[in-house]
């Protein structure tokens, strides 16, 4: 058994907007996860500026019901209720705009946008680890990941699966269809 902890992801700190707990589980989900762990304060700046942005986004003049989670001081949610007004390319491009502002939050240099980042725990561990995809294909090859490798599934589609189980084991991830 890994006794080491490593804190890449700690999945029991969640910050949670107004109207999280309120949005229906079939909400359209958009993950994105940073590319280290955030500080106390960052992640009260990452709260705040996503609890403004999801209160006044719009879709061509029309509000969108909408609401963000922050988990384990690392992973961005946020989730639109589509059953009245689905997002359009212009209100997905101002969402990524304020994962971009999220970045600069206190002068810090968040990467919010890398989708080459794997966070993962093996039976046994304590904690979760990360690694650069590349590297994560190398541990699977090396053995170090197996079919049990807890994996962060960053591709769930909506709040509903997230809220369900946001990890999943390597064997069911997206990363054994590619292995």
């Amino acid at each position: 058994m890994n006794e080491k902890r490593t804190d890449s992801w700690i999945p029991e700190i969640v910050l949670e907007g107004t109207h999280w707990k309120r949005l229906d589980e079939s909400s359209r989900l958009w993950v994105y996860v940073a590319d280290r762990l955030l500080s106390e304060e960052e992640c009260q700046g990452t709260a705040a500026l996503l609890e403004s942005f999801t209160r006044d986004w719009a879709s061509h003049g029309s509000e969108l019901n909408a609401s963000w989670k922050l988990q384990g001081a690392r992973v961005v949610l946020i989730a639109l209720d589509e059953s009245k007004k689905g997002a359009s390319g212009c209100s997905i491009d101002a969402s990524v705009r304020c994962m971009q502002q999220a970045g600069e939050i206190g002068g810090a240099s968040i990467d919010w946008l890398r989708r080459d980042c794997v966070l993962y725990r093996n039976t046994g561990d304590l904690g979760w680890s990360e690694s650069q995809l590349a590297t994560f294909w190398m541990a699977r090859k090396a053995g170090k990941v197996n079919d049990d490798t807890e994996v962060l599934n960053t591709l769930c589609a909506n709040k509903g699966e997230w809220e369900a189980g946001y990890s999943q084991p390597f064997r069911s991830s997206w990363h054994k269809g590619m292995w």
